[in-house]
């Protein structure tokens, strides 16, 4: 039978609330007899053998649960001394650390520790190991600026440099490094850009070409002088002479007719104070002819000719040879010098 032991203590408590006196033993020996009634019958072998088979669950369950978390936890590295064997992707999450040693001795093998990067306090720098070495990084300080020890190799096809001024501490640049010969390094030297102002070497004459006016301030030794001449095989009308591509001119027909010179380019090209010098050489044939008109910049000049008295004709079956120096005494303003001289 099944007993509610709910309601047997509560029928209990009540009846003790309503005892009083000697008058209820009777009672007080039937609830002995009630009491009785309940207490099961379990031996103590019983209670240890149920004991036991509780334990034995409760251990079986234990290993099972230790079991899982083992084999979950093999998939996971223990928070210090560490070593993995294969990738690990972190996903688009970040590694925070400190991978810093005192001294670029306490690094440990770069051999061993192929691709490592790290960083040495003592130098300030960057390392990462390669090919058995640690090879230091290059390092910018709080200013930007970077020193590289070592020679520097860039490969490309433009190299841009953005700074006010370049300093070199070599006593010699070279340009074209590796041309075959003379021919492959054409061209090669120095462009000022927005000037258009170039310094090039010309393989064909095995010169330097200036496209711009060279200004030396102080003397100039030079060994051995070659000076451009243009053969020009013109007659008659004006002769243009451009000061900043020719100084000599050779007229190697016999001239057919009286003629103007104007010297061009003059102006722009020359400072106050400075003088360019100009040969015009004037083949003639049975009838002379001969310069009677001068112009600067196309403005008429009346030069100082040598001995006091320009020329009134040419000297026939010759080379008149005419010199003009002229100087820039205010801008726009000259005085030439000129002079003629037979050669036959």
């Amino acid at each position: 039978m099944a007993i509610n032991t709910t309601t047997v203590e509560s029928n209990l408590t009540t009846k003790l609330n309503n005892t009083s006196g000697t008058t209820d033993a009777k009672e007080f020996l039937l609830l002995g007899k009630a009491v009785e009634a309940l207490q099961p019958s379990v031996s103590l072998s019983s209670v240890q053998a149920e004991g036991i088979t509780q334990v034995g669950l409760v251990t079986a369950e234990g290993n099972t649960q230790v079991a899982a978390v083992q084999a979950a936890g093999a998939n996971y590295a223990t928070l210090s001394g560490a070593t993995f064997t294969g990738d690990v992707d972190f996903g688009s999450n970040k590694i925070t650390y400190a991978n810093v040693y005192s001294q670029l001795s306490d690094l440990p093998s770069a051999s061993t520790y192929h691709g490592m990067f790290a960083h040495v306090h003592a130098t300030g720098k960057g390392y990462y190991a390669h090919g058995g070495n640690w090879i230091p990084l290059v390092n910018s300080d709080a200013n930007g600026d970077v020193v590289i020890d070592g020679s520097l190799t860039v490969n490309g096809t433009q190299t841009i440099i953005n700074s006010t001024t370049l300093d070199v501490d070599d006593l010699n640049i070279t340009v074209a490094k590796g041309a075959a010969d003379a021919a492959a390094a054409n061209n090669a030297g120095l462009t000022v850009d927005g000037a258009s102002a170039t310094l090039t070497y010309a393989s064909a004459t095995d010169n330097w070409n200036f496209n711009k006016g060279l200004a030396v301030n102080g003397p100039l030794n030079i060994n051995e002088i070659v000076e451009k001449a243009t053969i020009d095989t013109s007659t008659s009308g004006t002769l243009a002479v451009d000061s900043t591509v020719q100084a000599v001119v050779f007229l190697n027909t016999n001239q057919t007719a009286n003629r103007t010179i104007n010297f061009s380019n003059v102006n722009a090209n020359m400072a106050v104070g400075e003088s360019m010098s100009f040969a015009v050489l004037s083949t003639q044939g049975s009838s002379a002819y001969y310069f009677n008109a001068y112009q600067v910049d196309g403005s008429s000049v009346t030069p100082k000719w040598q001995g006091g008295s320009a020329p009134s004709g040419g000297n026939a079956s010759g080379i008149d040879v005419y010199t003009f120096t002229i100087i820039k005494t205010a801008s726009a303003t000259f005085t030439v010098l000129a002079s003629v001289a037979q050669f036959a």
